[in-house]
């Protein structure tokens, strides 16, 4: 799912970030498919856009996005972790820079040492005004991944992003319960309406319905729903 960086509520969640000067921050979920992947690009973008210098960490080791141009932005002398090179997604026309997921063993095992993560979020805020991290979901871990949690507890803020109509409160409760026993600053909570579209939304694509058989009536329509102030509320 491809989020435009100029969406009005991407522009609300980096205004906050903004505000709070948060330098480094993990966008987690309970389970895979919730957006996390999808927020953090488009957060990236966004901060492009308004002149930062930004790096995108994919640990996301249940199911990596993002792939190598072949262009190394540094070279990194302690091979542990990848060098931050430009990346992109598959079947998406975004590059920016990024650190691909690593794949061998010893360095997922040292990740999840105490303190080797902060050391290398200190060597990279030397050059990036904003680090993003993208996660493995939390119900999902297993040997070969890094636990969010431990992704949570190094950086400054961890956002939850909950997909409506597939998370259970309880499924919520557990992921939260699991981020503050980490020592996790959490900032709040994100929620994914795609497959719960608001009521004005479903007005128009039933009048999408009537285009063919009663143009002028389905324009008419489309016009009254679009300016009505009553839909228009937020929730």
């Amino acid at each position: 799912m491809n989020i435009p960086p100029l969406n009005l509520e991407i522009e609300r969640i980096y205004f906050q970030i903004i505000r709070n000067n948060y330098k480094t921050l993990v966008f987690v979920a309970t389970d895979s498919g919730e957006g996390v992947t999808s927020l953090t690009i488009a957060i990236a973008q966004r901060a492009l856009l308004a002149g930062q210098s930004t790096l995108v960490v994919d640990l996301n080791l249940y199911h990596p996005c993002l792939e190598s141009q072949g262009m190394s932005i540094s070279v990194n002398e302690n091979r542990l972790f990848p060098s931050p090179e430009l990346v992109g997604i598959s079947g998406e026309n975004v590059v920016f820079t990024g650190i691909i997921a690593p794949s061998k063993r010893e360095t997922l095992m040292e990740l999840r040492r105490p303190s080797v993560l902060e050391s290398y979020i200190v060597e990279w805020s030397k050059e990036y005004d904003l680090i993003l991290f993208d996660t493995s979901p939390i119900s999902r871990l297993n040997a070969n991944n890094i636990p969010p949690e431990r992704v949570a507890a190094a950086v400054d803020g961890t956002i939850l992003v909950v997909m409506a109509g597939h998370t259970t409160e309880a499924m919520v409760s557990e992921s939260i319960k699991k981020l503050d026993s980490s020592g996790a600053h959490l900032l709040g909570c994100i929620i994914n309406d795609k497959n719960n579209p608001s009521l004005k939304v479903e007005i128009l694509r039933e009048i999408e319905c009537l285009k063919k058989r009663f143009p002028k009536l389905a324009a008419k329509l489309k016009k009254f729903i679009i300016e009505s102030h009553l839909l228009s509320l937020e929730i």
